[in-house]
């Protein structure tokens, strides 16, 4: 298995709550920081759902 740290395991539950919808000020909450700046600056991955999500939001351009 794979060695991971602790803190690895901050960015991913970081990066899972945001996946999930959860707002960035409640995933600060979670982790401890003073400022939601921080979590969505180093914590948070955008995943490709995430980055689809957002794209298909674009569809209404599109609608014929």
């Amino acid at each position: 298995m794979r060695r991971i740290r602790l803190h690895d395991l901050r960015h991913s539950c970081a990066t899972m709550l945001y996946d999930q919808g959860v707002e960035i000020e409640r995933i600060q909450d979670v982790l401890g920081h003073s400022s939601p700046t921080v979590t969505k600056a180093i914590y948070v991955e955008v995943t490709r759902r995430v980055q689809q999500e957002a794209v298909d939001r674009l569809g209404f351009l599109f609608d014929a």
